[in-house]
């Protein structure tokens, strides 16, 4: 019998495991959390969202309906207090209010609104490239909870918004928290409406 050297009988066994080894699944990240938002092409749900001003007393509140349409189709629509709807088509965004003229207006021209809209539309569609392009992100919690914090990287854009804080678990939002500069902050509650 031959007696082998030591290391090689350790190296051996290294590598008879790592030949068999089953691949880990993917571990929780940033990339992970974009290619499961990816995989949604389109959802509805119903908000709530309040906005606490600091020139008034009370919060003011909001309610309706969501939709999204993989990748740059979204609409919210309000039904009370006031119905108005606001819909982002591609580069389009148009607001409807009752009672008033439809304005609509190029995101492409007004690049702060564009930036706002992107921080929502971006982690819908999963597109990390665009979510980076205008935010320093920060990801905490995992698949059954997480959390993106989002600060913009821009000077004009800070000027508007300190950060935009979004909650979900798996690949469904469930809260938008928007703290702007002047201290102002809007918290919307998201609930997906079933399959």
């Amino acid at each position: 019998m031959i007696a082998l050297p030591r290391t090689f009988v350790i190296a051996a066994a290294f590598v008879l495991l790592c030949a068999n080894r089953v691949p880990a699944a993917e571990e929780w990240g940033l990339r992970p959390l974009m290619n499961a938002l990816r995989q949604v092409r389109s959802s509805t749900a119903r908000f709530v969202e309040t906005k606490y001003l600091h020139l008034l007393n009370q919060a003011q509140k909001s309610s309706g309906r969501l939709i999204y349409v993989a990748p740059d189709q979204l609409q919210k629509e309000t039904l009370e207090p006031v119905a108005a709807r606001l819909t982002i088509n591609g580069d389009r965004l148009t607001i409807e209010r009752q009672g008033e003229r439809t304005q609509s207006i190029s995101l492409r021209d007004n690049s702060e609104i564009g930036a706002l809209v992107e921080s929502v539309r971006a982690t819908l569609a999963g597109d990390e490239l665009a979510l980076t392009r205008h935010f320093a992100v920060t990801l905490a919690g995992d698949a059954n909870g997480w959390t993106l914090v989002l600060a913009p990287k821009e000077a004009r854009l800070r000027e508007l918004v300190n950060t935009i804080r979004i909650q979900g678990e798996h690949a469904v939002l469930r809260r938008i928290e928007t703290i702007e500069a002047d201290g102002d902050r809007t918290d919307m509650v998201i609930s997906p409406d079933s399959k």
